[in-house]
């Protein structure tokens, strides 16, 4: 799999989100379900832009600290604004098609106690691949959302690309 692969990869996933927009109020946008949950949509599309700018400002300075994101607020409660950062997120991630798959210093604190301890070594590749699922991650977890809503959800929204993998191959072996 190759590095455009990869960004088309995290693309797609990011793509797959734009029907929830038209679907979605404001007020749906911003409601936090409790006590089911503890965040409304818009937190987690905050959290997952804010991954990946944090990435793409890392990526130009060698080391991505990902404790370091940038917290957009407007994006937990602005449709309109969250769509148009994710556009340019797209934007951003189809510049990175002509870049090599170079060693990054990636940082994260791991326990809340302690600041990150030294950076770890990783990959462009490797971090595309950790926001594509942890992307979709959170994508499962809006999907839930949305169900307790009872809006409409593509069966695949927040299924990671080998669970759709899984799920194709035994409907296809099944008798």
């Amino acid at each position: 799999m190759t590095i455009t692969d990869i960004i088309n990869n995290n693309i797609a996933t990011l793509r797959s989100s734009s029907t929830i927009f038209d679907d979605l109020s404001d007020d749906q946008y911003n409601q936090v379900l409790t006590p089911y949950f503890s965040a409304s949509i818009g937190k987690h599309f905050r959290h997952i832009l804010d991954h990946y700018f944090c990435f793409l400002t890392g990526l130009k300075k060698g080391h991505i600290h990902y404790d370091q994101r940038q917290r957009d607020t407007a994006v937990e409660t602005q449709r309109a604004y969250t769509l148009n950062k994710l556009n340019k997120l797209i934007t951003d991630l189809k510049a990175l098609t002509t870049q090599s798959d170079n060693a990054i210093k990636v940082s994260l604190s791991s326990s809340p106690e302690k600041p990150c301890a030294a950076p770890a070594s990783s990959s462009l590749a490797r971090e595309l691949i950790f926001l594509q699922g942890h992307t979709t991650h959170h994508y499962a977890i809006i999907s839930a959302q949305l169900k307790f809503m009872e809006l409409p959800v593509d069966e695949n929204f927040g299924v990671a690309a080998s669970t759709q993998l899984y799920n194709k191959q035994q409907r296809t072996c099944a008798p």
